[in-house]
């Protein structure tokens, strides 16, 4: 099975537009969207009624993609996407069997700006420990945060959460997936950082053979 992931989006047309297009041309079998989908067009008096308006406007974009389109949000999501298209579907909090693999999905990271898709370190624990069940070494978890000490430097130090360090690596999955880490988007073992970061880049990934080919911008 091949997919195509990426990330921290934040509104970008061209991007969107770019990752449709390859969706339909590569011989892939799902989009995976890691959060961070939505930007802040002017013209509204609030965050949120800003985000729903580009929420609207991109999910028309998702919906006319001719493959399954897995997604969750990020900590600079206010608001949901909330697709109309059967095709375009969450993951947050869920177990999606695709053919001998499958996708869970987790949205919240660490406090960082206040979000709304923020917990902390223990609530991202319970999450997690309850959908420990629905992972196994067939599954793909996609997350917007990374995992504490893995693609997750920053200037302040590592972003990444150790309750998720641990459950991949107790539960023994596939591959992880994620973003939030505009400057680490690469790939560490089993982790792969797709952060877009607004630009035309992203990877895909052959979950048979693990396999990953970057695709657009440099790393």
């Amino acid at each position: 099975m091949r997919i195509l992931a990426a990330s921290d989006i934040h509104g970008s047309r061209d991007v969107y537009h770019w990752l449709a297009s390859l969706a339909d041309a590569r011989p892939v079998e799902a989009l995976l969207l890691a959060g961070d989908l939505l930007g802040v067009p002017d013209g509204f008096e609030t965050v949120e009624a800003a985000q729903q308006s580009d929420a609207d406007s991109i999910a028309a974009i998702l919906g006319a993609i001719t493959v399954p389109v897995y997604y969750i949000m990020g900590n600079d999501d206010f608001v949901e996407l909330c697709p109309a298209s059967p095709r375009v579907r969450s993951l947050n909090l869920k177990r999606i069997d695709a053919g001998s693999y499958n996708f869970v999905g987790y949205q919240y990271t660490l406090p960082f700006m206040g979000g709304v898709f923020e917990r902390p370190e223990k609530a991202i624990a319970r999450d997690l420990e309850s959908l420990a069940s629905a992972m196994d070494d067939r599954t793909v978890l996609v997350t917007h945060g990374p995992a504490l000490g893995i693609l997750d430097s920053t200037l302040l130090g590592p972003a990444g959460s150790a309750s998720l360090r641990d459950i991949i690596e107790n539960r023994g999955v596939r591959a992880h997936i994620h973003g939030h880490i505009h400057g680490c988007f690469g790939r560490s073992g089993i982790h792969f950082n797709v952060a877009s970061a607004l630009k035309r880049r992203a990877m895909l990934i052959d979950l048979e053979t693990m396999f990953h080919e970057v695709v657009g911008g440099a790393t």
